[in-house]
């Protein structure tokens, strides 16, 4: 009854694997785009209109600058180096296109971090990003509410 079905079992990573080179890239990445938001919100903060944006761009703020250590703590792991890195100045024309582009970042770096964690087995890596990727969809939903009320 089952002989014609053809069971595909998936091969891990998911995404099929990344050479070491390109996910110690990624981590780096990782950290000049954590530290970049970290300093964007931080400006976003000083603009903020109310306490409900206060509590939620500090909190994203926060949760970058954990992301920052951890990406730093698994390129020093893998590297045994210090990264040397600068946060990309962020740009934009008022409050409100700020949190729209602030909505934006956090979407595109958990698509990001999901793509990474999906092209390793390494497990440290593979939690590191995830860890990330999840508070990035929650930053996403807040920058979202924060978005509306404007």
């Amino acid at each position: 009854m089952y002989q014609n079905i053809d069971l595909q079992i998936p091969n891990l990573p998911v995404l099929g694997p990344t050479s070491f080179g390109k996910i110690i890239q990624y981590i780096y990445k990782s950290i000049v785009d954590e530290a970049t938001a970290a300093e964007f919100y931080g400006a976003l903060l000083r603009q903020a209109p109310d306490a409900l944006h206060m509590e939620f761009i500090q909190h994203a703020r926060q949760d970058e600058l954990d992301h920052l250590q951890a990406f730093i703590k698994l390129y020093r792991h893998y590297t045994g180096k210090m990264p040397q890195y600068a946060p990309n100045p962020v740009q934009y024309p008022s409050y409100k296109a700020g949190i729209l582009q602030a909505l934006k970042s956090e979407l595109e770096a958990a698509e990001f971090y999901r793509d990474v964690q999906l092209s390793t087995t390494d497990q440290l890596i593979r939690d590191t990003f995830y860890f990330a990727m999840v508070d990035e969809l929650e930053h996403a939903t807040q920058f979202s509410t924060l978005y509306h009320t404007l």
